[in-house]
């Protein structure tokens, strides 16, 4: 993903050349030349950028195979801190391997799960369908994360204790699931995802963060309230934060969404960013 923006960025202005040529005398000797520049700024790039990234398969059973995102830190000199970037109702896209990306410049293992076995949309009727078809057969979805997790274990530059699970929409309620149900991480973060205050926290090991929306028409903020009383009851170090005059989906997709809000997505991700060294160190 890092590398194929790069790319794109360099043809571009390798077409603003030529398009350009025929107004700049002496520019047409040097065209033969730019792919040859091209692949050298790629090059130099690589050795400037904080992380790698790639397709991986973190789940193969036999009969299922999944793919997911990975970004590592490129430091090798010590192992990273793991976590799992859960996707929206749209699936893992371009949005989500860009949080991935900056996660692991962060320090972190990032894998970005695919919970619909490779399909994504823009469509609001496609994505109801699929995150409909996920939640008719929950055990998939935990076989899925459980995957996605011991994937991370396996890793020798993760650190296998320093687990954590973040999620926005349809996938803050898994994290919200990983979580509740003690997947193995020890901090969650919960972007606008479905919970339920009355469910069984006696399982749940993981400090949680929830950022909502104070006008999502989706997640009412007496049940955000009455959660977070809950989690007051609970054991760890749990915070819900509401953000004023947002609505649902205020940190995804900054560039085709006309929901997104620059400054309280940026001041959840200072929030998650401070939550998540707490949590995990």
């Amino acid at each position: 993903m890092v590398i194929k923006k790069v790319e794109d960025e360099i043809d571009k202005k390798i077409i603003a050349l030529e398009e350009d040529r025929t107004n700049s005398t002496g520019l047409t000797k040097y065209l033969p030349k730019f792919n040859f520049m091209k692949k050298f700024l790629i090059l130099y790039y690589l050795l400037l950028i904080p992380n790698w990234a790639q397709t991986v398969t973190y789940f193969n059973d036999g009969n299922n195979k999944i793919e997911g995102y990975l970004s590592m830190p490129k430091d090798k000199s010590q192992t990273a801190p793991g976590i799992i970037l859960n996707h929206e109702w749209w699936g893992l896209n371009n949005d989500i391997r860009e949080k991935a990306d900056y996660f692991a410049s962060q320090g972190y293992a990032a894998l970005a799960v695919d919970l619909y076995n490779g399909k994504s949309t823009t469509k609001a009727a496609e994505a109801r369908k699929l995150a409909g078809d996920v939640r008719k057969n929950m055990d998939n979805a935990f076989t899925n994360l459980n995957g996605a997790l011991d994937y991370l274990k396996k890793q020798p530059r993760v650190n296998s204790q320093k687990l954590a699970s973040i999620g926005w929409c349809f996938g803050g309620g898994w994290s919200y699931q990983v979580a509740k149900n003690n997947l193995g991480v020890k901090a969650s973060v919960i972007y606008y995802g479905r919970f339920n205050p009355k469910d069984d926290f006696k399982k749940m090991r993981a400090n949680i963060i929830g950022h909502f929306a104070k006008e999502d028409r989706g997640i009412s903020l007496d049940n955000v309230k009455e959660f977070e009383a809950v989690l007051k009851t609970q054991k760890g170090k749990h915070k819900i934060y509401i953000y004023p005059n947002t609505t649902h989906g205020f940190a995804s997709r900054p560039s085709d969404n006309p929901n997104f809000d620059k400054i309280a997505s940026d001041l959840a991700l200072k929030r998650t960013l401070t939550f998540l060294e707490e949590s995990l160190n």
